[in-house]
């Protein structure tokens, strides 16, 4: 696996950064640290020769040698220095018989390398004595130095292995999701090759890849939808339309044929492109639909107006038929959707409970129980639709071997799904022993992607 492939995933550009982040303030951390400690203890060294000096300079200028071989004597020469030198820097007394240059009196403290008289580090400071000589007092600080040197050290090698550590995470943590992005490609690639059946593999984790794997396949199943409804309408419409207009045609052979032109024989005609103009118009409906560009007309929607609007509407055909057709008592629910379209929808219910139940039959319209959830629901005793065919019917043209010598396009429940769609909402059979109960679920549950 290149490593220029692992620098593409966002894994392993976030991990390299909070790797870069961490190390930069660990690494700040520890140059605080130094910088604070190197201060202090440098102080800490200055005070020590300070007050060190301050002590000899009090001595008798006779007394001052004799005071510097006690003070080397009780510390040892290789710890501090003491140096006394003359006004042109003779040495006089002490461990240090060279006057460094760039020690300077009543100057600064310097620092100077080790010398064959003192093999140490060493940080010195010089007084002038009131008799014209100059006092130098020093101490070893190869403590201090090993110290800088220390925390010096561990501010690189933190910051490099703090950097190796994160590339190494960034790696351990790319590659499983690379690996994961190779399966989804390849699906990917048998999807665009014509498979549509193909969905992206997901795993347990519920990561975002398999969030992303979910709405893919989702989008998957509506595509593959459209497509066998295309497919399914293109076969039906040569199908079904063939009939009406080789009829059509015949009849106006015959009037062609014929002496006399009868209204009768014009009606027939006309009735046959009725019902051919008719299923163009219900297949422009849905597409207008499924177009999904009617959410201008959303509004707050009165389901109980709906419903004994559709009710009075279909009493008429009802009474007609010898069905028996009623609503719920009356429930103040309203949903965010088109008033138009709903009405639609619930007369298309309705319209087909009342064609399949026949005379005799009971159709009732009424809203579910749950108002948090609501619900438009028609409910018939009539035969109802199989198990098997209740996903089927909601294709366009579909029609059921029991239902073939019914009247319709086949187009309702087809115009129905497509509001559905648009809102957002569910269509959902259930057995109503006897009869079907069609739900229209206005707030279904989300779909977990």
């Amino acid at each position: 696996m290149r490593l220029r492939q692992l620098w593409r995933t966002t894994t392993f550009r976030l991990t390299v950064l909070y790797g870069l982040v961490f190390a930069v303030g660990t690494m700040a951390l520890l140059g605080m640290v130094y910088l604070q400690s190197a201060v202090y203890l440098t102080h800490r060294v200055d005070g020590i020769l300070n007050t060190e000096a301050d002590a000899l300079q009090r001595s008798p200028p006779q007394e001052l040698s004799q005071r510097i071989d006690e003070a080397l004597a009780l510390d040892g020469d290789k710890t501090n220095v003491f140096a006394l030198f003359s006004g042109s820097g003779a040495w006089i007394a002490g461990n240090l018989h060279d006057l460094p240059r760039a020690l300077r009196v009543g100057g600064p403290p310097v620092e100077i390398a080790p010398t064959e008289t003192f093999p140490a580090s060493t940080r010195l400071i010089a007084r002038s004595l009131p008799t014209g000589e100059e006092l130098v007092v020093g101490r070893d600080v190869n403590q201090l130095r090993e110290m800088r040197a220390i925390i010096a050290s561990a501010l690189i090698w933190s910051g490099v292995l703090i950097i190796l550590v994160g590339l190494a995470c960034g790696m351990a943590l790319s590659i499983g999701p690379l690996r994961r992005l190779r399966v989804l490609q390849a699906a990917g690639r048998d999807i665009a090759g014509g498979n549509l059946k193909r969905r992206m593999p997901t795993s347990n984790r519920s990561d975002e890849l398999d969030m992303f794997a979910a709405t893919v396949n989702y989008m998957m199943g509506e595509v593959e939808r459209l497509m066998s409804e295309v497919k399914g309408s293109t076969d039906t419409i040569a199908h079904d339309l063939r009939t009406p207009l080789t009829r059509a045609r015949a009849q106006l052979h015959r009037i062609q044929q014929a002496e006399t032109i009868e209204p009768v024989d014009i009606a027939r005609v006309t009735a046959e492109i009725d019902e051919v103009l008719e299923r163009f118009r219900a297949l422009l409906r849905i597409s207008e639909l499924e177009a999904r560009e009617r959410h201008a007309g959303f509004s707050r929607a009165d389901l109980t107006g709906i419903v004994e609007q559709v009710v009075d509407l279909y009493q008429p055909l009802a009474e007609a038929g010898g069905v028996t057709l009623s609503a719920a008592p009356r429930r103040w629910i309203t949903v965010e959707a088109d008033p138009k379209l709903l009405f639609e929808a619930v007369s298309n219910l309705v319209d087909n409970a009342i064609k399949f139940t026949g005379s005799g039959g009971t159709v009732e319209v009424r809203l579910g129980e749950d108002p948090a959830r609501p619900e438009i629901i028609v409910q018939d005793n009539g035969p109802g639709i199989p198990a098997a065919e209740r996903m089927a019917v909601l294709q366009r043209f579909y029609r059921g071997e029991r239902n073939r010598l019914t009247t319709g396009s086949g187009l309702g429940l087809s115009i129905v799904a497509a509001i559905m769609r648009l809102h957002g909402f569910e269509l959902v059979f259930h057995d109503a022993h006897p009869g079907l109960r069609a739900v229209i679920q206005c707030n279904p549950p989300d779909l977990a992607f």
